[in-house]
């Protein structure tokens, strides 16, 4: 038994100890004026003691209420606290950013550089907007006179609370309710007198006020006596981000229409691909971006014309994955496509013939992106010049709405609204990349593309064998195209019945018998590995790191401490 009571000592001590700022405030009064206006201001008088060196206090504000009304709705309300004053006191108040965040305003006193120690008095004045509560039979003004968060003992209090001229409020609608928070009970710890429009309030004999305690007042002013300032929008003043949001939306889809979208083709089915047109030139066509498919399908494509020979080279063991090798033949054509030359010449560089795609892991990922800009660079004839501009335009004009608006937005409508106008300009800078539109050429080309590559997705096998009769080499000439479509699989499927052989330019390590079967399995691993393996680049090293109250249940929660 005793051990269990050592142990409830030991809690208790050190709950104690949590909350402990050593000081205590001897005297505490605040000075609180209702206006008509709408607004009321608070003076608030602290006299403590320092019990260790310390800088200062620091007093918080909640800003932030969830509340019901009496309809039974639910009400988001933000008060406002303006005009904070210190006199002759070094204070800081925290910005805007860090209240909407923490929905509160922290009012920081003392000098970083000395400490003081001993008897001090603080004087905080401020003003308070938007925190009455507005019902059809009163005006309630609601208070936290002490909010629960002080971090200290208080151990006397006096408050005076100035209605306004000419307004007579009775006793039974003067209510204060003291201790922790949800106490409905009201306080018989104070007095509490009502004369010449001043309600005064006074802490008896031996009262102490701790932390996690609040004394909190409530008092039912007649209706109308207080103005309720209302939005002359209401919705605008609440959700009007939601608009401004909507607008950038409407704006860009517009200009996308006019300078973005392509023309309406009439794709006709097609059984070859355009003329003079690569794989690489019409993956990019296709979709109007530069994708590792697209320059990957340049090996079948070279494959096909006799510039290489492609092998799978077979790894034995459990955890070996197999390798895939290039061999050259011949050197590119100068009328070669200055991606084909780069990627090419970088492939084979010097003398050299024979290159294993496992050797270019980490080191081929900036040739690939050299190639993607200037594939990029060579589709532009197909394209508008002025679409072009127009993205330019586009994307400083986003920027610039990214870094006035947000400001504006987090200002008057706070942080949620200003990281939603940010996500949505980072969103339509990202769609901007497709700000770009076909010329006449360009149109020709994807009406062409668009039905051969609905033919490599849809067509029968007794067309291909058609085909294959008018053109043995049907199959490899067209692969490529079918591969910068993502299609391969499906192609060379229709074709696994057609008694076609695979391509006499790839090869394999394996001793398994080669058929269009085993050549579409072996072929799809073999692009899919040279693909990551191309792109694939060295990792960085980093580290990872309303009608009854209660206490408590007022606006100006809230509290305090030392530092």
């Amino acid at each position: 038994m005793k051990v269990v009571l050592r142990f409830f000592v030991v809690i208790l001590v050190f709950a104690t100890s949590v909350h402990a700022q050593d000081f205590i405030v001897n005297n505490y009064s605040a000075e609180i004026f209702i206006k008509k206006e709408g607004y009321f201001t608070v003076s608030e008088q602290y006299d403590l003691t320092f019990r260790t060196y310390k800088h200062g206090i620091y007093r918080n504000i909640q800003l932030t209420y969830d509340l019901l009304t009496e309809k039974g709705t639910q009400e988001k309300r933000k008060i406002k606290v303006k005009n904070v004053k210190v006199p002759g006191r070094t204070f800081v108040t925290s910005g805007k950013i860090i209240n909407d965040l923490t929905g509160e305003l922290e009012i920081k006193i003392g000098d970083k550089d000395i400490t003081i120690t001993g008897p001090q008095g603080y004087t905080i004045n401020y003003q308070v907007e938007n925190a009455f509560l507005f019902e059809e039979k009163a005006t309630q003004f609601y208070w936290n006179l002490k909010p629960p968060g002080w971090y200290a003992n208080f151990e006397s209090m006096k408050f005076n609370i100035h209605v306004p001229d000419g307004v007579s409020v009775p006793q039974d609608a003067i209510k204060l309710y003291a201790g922790y928070t949800g106490n409905t009970n009201e306080s018989d710890d104070f007095n509490i007198d009502y004369q010449e429009g001043i309600i005064q309030i006074s802490s008896k004999e031996d009262f102490v006020s701790r932390y996690g305690e609040s004394v909190t007042l409530l008092v039912s002013l007649p209706p109308n006596v207080i103005s309720e300032t209302k939005p002359f929008w209401p919705f605008g003043a609440r959700y009007g981000w939601t608009l401004i949001i909507a607008s950038f939306w409407v704006g860009f889809y517009v200009v996308w229409r006019i300078h973005g979208k392509d023309d309406k083709v009439i794709s006709a089915t097609s059984y070859y691909p355009p003329e003079n047109i690569d794989p690489a030139m019409a993956g990019y066509l296709i979709d109007d971006k530069s994708d590792t498919s697209d320059l990957i399908s340049l090996l079948p494509y070279w494959g096909s014309k006799g510039y290489i020979t492609i092998k799978e080279i077979e790894k034995k063991g459990l955890f070996q994955k197999n390798d895939t090798q290039l061999n050259k033949l011949k050197d590119l054509p100068n009328t070669a496509a200055a991606y084909e030359r780069k990627m090419f010449t970088n492939l084979f560089r010097g003398s050299k013939a024979v290159v294993l795609i496992s050797s270019l892991k980490d080191s081929f990922y900036t040739t690939m992106g050299e190639a993607k800009e200037l594939l990029k660079k060579e589709a532009q004839p197909y394209y508008l010049p002025k679409s072009k501009a127009v993205k330019k335009i586009v994307s400083g004009v986003v920027v610039v709405l990214l870094f006035l608006l947000s400001a504006i937005v987090l200002y008057v409508w706070g942080l949620l609204a200003a990281g939603l106008v940010v996500f949505t300009c980072v969103i339509l800078l990202l769609l901007n990349f497709f700000m770009i539109k076909k010329n006449t050429k360009g149109n020709e080309a994807l009406a062409h593309l668009k039905g051969f590559r609905q033919f490599v997705k849809l067509a029968e096998a007794k067309r291909l064998g058609v085909l294959l009769n008018e053109d043995p080499h049907y199959f490899e000439n067209t692969m490529a195209y079918a591969l910068a479509f993502g299609y391969f699989d499906k192609w060379a499927g229709k074709f696994k019945g057609l008694d076609v052989k695979p391509p006499d330019w790839y090869h394999t390590t394996s001793n398994r018998p080669f058929s269009m079967h085993s050549f579409s399995n072996s072929f799809d691993s073999a692009m899919s590995s040279t693909r990551s393996t191309m792109v694939s680049s060295p990792s960085s090293s980093g580290s990872s790191g309303g009608g009854g109250g209660f206490s408590g249940g007022g606006f100006g929660g809230g509290g305090g401490g030392s530092w």
